[in-house]
């Protein structure tokens, strides 16, 4: 086991995109992969996005995007790393409220070491991370949608292999008094302890709150989003984006976060927005370890629905009028009205 870990702390301490851990380095955890972003034009925007989750990568930052997709459409990411580590990422969005991903880590080609022989004379060595998921986006409201997802984990190191169970949950809020200015909370990676040989390792849990504003005319269509996120070992990080969309198709792309430790924590990226395709690139520079590269494609097809209606909240029956009372008929009959006919003559005076 001393070999894996070793092993699992030298090839994610490269990975520095990945939140450090507050009392030892990055990557001395299993799963950190499960922190890494999923499209390009999150990543442009410093990975804030879990208010603006509500499209194809809706489960890795918020599931509740999901009930805000109209038409089915799939996102396809290649992340060229540092230091020969590959991420492929593939989400799919039905437009219905449901959606399935694919993360896909790798990382080969690492020369075995062990304490005893830290110059790594025994060969070479992998490392590879694969996690499943599908989930649920709901609409309780105009304003609010709610949504959940369930995945499988599975991690290899060497030889080793971990499998492990998680949940995410999240909430979107579209802020009726202020027209473009939607909300967002997740909480992603809930699940228990995950048995990685003699050891008991936890999972990555990340919390996330976010805010992004919308404005502009049809023309050039502007966002501001901006997120705070902790996870279950590390400090609370930041991460700021804007983006300005020049004649419907054109992205541009600027970003800051602390997340990462190397470099000056600036993103930027561009996009082309197409009617049923998208394709979006970023970077960001990771001063002495190289600059990380990321392209995504999205697909959308189908005729575009209207927001499904929220689920009618069943009201109280109305109650039943109490019924009127009628006066009983009388059982004495009334005396019948006198006529003048039937009056009896005066007798004539004398």
């Amino acid at each position: 086991m001393r070999t894996s870990r070793k092993l699992l702390s030298v090839v994610l301490a490269a990975v520095v995109a990945a939140p450090a851990r507050a009392d030892t380095s990055a990557g001395s955890t299993p799963f950190d992969f499960l922190l890494f972003d999923a499209n390009a034009r999150a990543v442009g925007l410093a990975g804030a996005y879990t208010a603006l989750a509500c499209d194809a990568n809706a489960l890795r930052y918020n599931p509740a995007g999901l009930a805000e997709v109209r038409a089915p459409e799939a996102t396809f990411m290649h992340n060229e790393y540092v230091e020969g580590l590959n991420q492929e990422y593939a989400g799919f969005a039905s437009g219905r409220g449901w959606g399935a991903s694919l993360n896909y880590l790798n990382f080969s080609g690492v020369t075995r070491t062990t304490l005893s022989q830290p110059g790594g004379t025994l060969g070479e060595t992998g490392l590879s991370d694969l996690a499943l998921e599908a989930g649920y986006g709901l609409a309780l409201s105009e304003s609010l949608s709610v949504g959940a997802g369930a995945k499988f984990i599975r991690e290899n190191i060497d030889d080793l292999a971990a499998v492990g169970y998680a949940a995410d949950l999240g909430a979107l809020y579209k802020v009726p008094s202020v027209p473009g200015l939607t909300l967002g909370a997740a909480m992603l990676n809930l699940g228990p302890t995950v048995r990685f040989q003699s050891a008991d390792e936890s999972l990555p849990l990340d919390l996330r709150l976010g805010g992004a504003y919308v404005f502009g005319g049809a023309d050039r269509r502007n966002t501001l989003a901006l997120d705070l996120t902790k996870t279950v070992y590390d400090k609370v990080r930041l991460g700021l984006g804007a983006e300005t969309a020049l004649w419907k198709a054109l992205a541009l792309r600027l970003g800051f976060t602390t997340r990462s430790d190397a470099g000056l924590g600036i993103t930027a990226g561009v996009g082309w927005i197409g009617r049923s395709l998208s394709a979006d690139y970023a970077f960001v520079p990771m001063g002495e370890l190289g600059t990380g590269h990321r392209l995504s494609v999205t697909f959308r097809w189908g005729q575009e629905r209207a927001r499904p209606a929220p689920p009618a909240i069943p009201e109280p029956a109305p109650e039943a009028a109490a019924p009127v009372a009628t006066p009983a008929p009388t059982s004495e009959a009334e005396p019948a009205p006198v006529s003048a006919a039937s009056e009896p003559a005066a007798a004539p005076v004398p």
